[in-house]
């Protein structure tokens, strides 16, 4: 096996969501550039040597694989649809988590409405977490967590038998001592995009 390539790494998309706030935009379909927010995320797994990815699409999917096939990234991705699109987050996260591939000992995941997240904090984040497998591995900046968080492999089983009412962040919370904050000079980290004055708020062009 290669070992410059983290195929013990699976890298996550969650692109299900609705876009309510967005007046029914697509997220996944927004630019920020020239490229579309699951593009930019895509593209930055694959120069971080993440060569397993999952893309959870729900809302709109079909709009989503074309613009993937268009632009050669579709054969690149593992598709998967969440037909509860409309649920929480967490649904999403549990179907791809179904899907790692066999051998997969981490999974670095991210909602498709942080695209603004820099290169550096993605390799930054494996860094930390090649050094320390069992931890689960945060950005901080200025003391707030963000995302992508990479989770190995005993805490996401984790997500798919106990019961989580808020999601991924309960086990950060009922696990504290598994947590490594990973500090980085990153705005991209905590800045979303739920509605239609972040664009404004973050300089970008809807």
């Amino acid at each position: 096996m290669d070992s410059s390539k983290n195929l013990s790494i699976t890298g996550i998309i969650l692109a299900a969501g609705s876009g309510v706030r967005l007046g029914g935009k697509v997220k996944a379909l927004l630019k920020t550039g020239s490229k579309t927010f699951i593009e930019r995320i895509i593209l930055n797994f694959r120069k971080c040597k993440i060569k397993n990815i999952i893309v959870v699409l729900g809302y709109k999917a079909g709009e989503v694989k074309k613009i993937l096939e268009k632009n050669g990234l579709a054969g690149k991705v593992i598709i998967l649809v969440n037909n509860r699109y409309e649920s929480e987050q967490l649904t999403s996260l549990k179907i791809a988590l179904k899907n790692v591939p066999l051998g997969c000992r981490g999974v670095m995941f991210i909602p498709v409405d942080h695209p603004l997240v820099k290169l550096t904090t993605y390799k930054k984040l494996l860094s930390a977490w090649k050094k320390d497998k069992d931890k689960i591995c945060l950005p901080s900046y200025n003391y707030r967590k963000g995302h992508p968080a990479l989770f190995p492999k005993e805490i996401f089983e984790k997500i798919l038998t106990e019961k989580l009412s808020c999601g991924a962040r309960d086990l950060i919370k009922k696990y504290p001592e598994k947590v490594k904050y990973v500090v980085v000079n990153d705005p991209g980290t905590v800045n979303d995009f739920d509605s239609k004055e972040d664009f404004q708020k973050y300089g970008l062009k809807k």
